[in-house]
């Protein structure tokens, strides 16, 4: 005959702490704790610790002996891991991105208005007025290699303002002193030679309020 299947436990896992109460005890409590951990993988292997626990199998006297020996030792040091260092190319290339960034930084251009001084070279001495003037200009100065008839066209930034001139040779243009009045102090003014169908960079200058 057959030990009968046992039945799946019912009702919650009881606590370690009331295993091994029930262990001591013959009231209707315990063997109900210990009927549900005949059937159960889980209570009965934690009885097994307990009674392990409870009744560890004796060592002999030489192993008890080789067991104080390495109770009494320090523990040996742990070998230190070496500190993690970057590759010297990761390095290299960190700066070099670095150095690139910053240029790149350091060159970046202006936005400019209304496509005004887009390329123009750097203003010579010989293209008046440019900067911040403490009155209003009276001629506009350039240079003119060939005796040819040019003119000066004046604007501001929204076109708001623009002026003109009637062709003239030598690379000097009067500025009219009713269009000199229309200027506002502080705001950015721009000016270009006009020769024939092509027209040069745009200089700036301003009124200072």
């Amino acid at each position: 005959m057959t030990d009968p299947i046992p039945t799946r436990p019912s009702g919650p896992h009881p606590t370690p702490e009331q295993l091994y109460l029930a262990r001591g005890r013959q009231d209707e409590e315990a063997q109900r704790i210990l009927r549900h951990a005949a059937v159960c993988a889980q209570c009965s292997v934690e009885l097994a610790r307990q009674e392990a626990f409870d009744a560890p199998e004796a060592m002999p006297a030489d192993g008890l002996e080789a067991a104080w020996e390495r109770f009494g030792k320090e523990p040996e040091a742990r070998p230190r891991r070496p500190a993690y260092r970057p590759p010297i190319l990761a390095l290299a290339a960190t700066l070099a991105v670095c150095i690139v960034g910053l240029g790149l930084w350091v060159t970046k251009p202006e936005p400019q208005a209304a496509n005004v001084e887009r390329g123009a070279p750097a203003l010579a001495a010989d293209w008046q007025p440019s900067g911040t003037l403490d009155s209003l200009p009276t001629v506009f100065t350039f240079p003119a290699p060939k005796d040819e008839p040019r003119r000066v066209r004046v604007f501001d930034a929204a076109q708001d303002y623009t002026w003109t001139s009637e062709p003239t040779t030598g690379g000097r243009i009067a500025f009219p002193e009713s269009e000199r009045q229309r200027l506002r102090p502080g705001v950015k003014y721009f000016w270009t030679v006009l020769d024939g169908g092509e027209e040069s960079a745009a200089r700036s200058f301003r009124v200072r309020p």
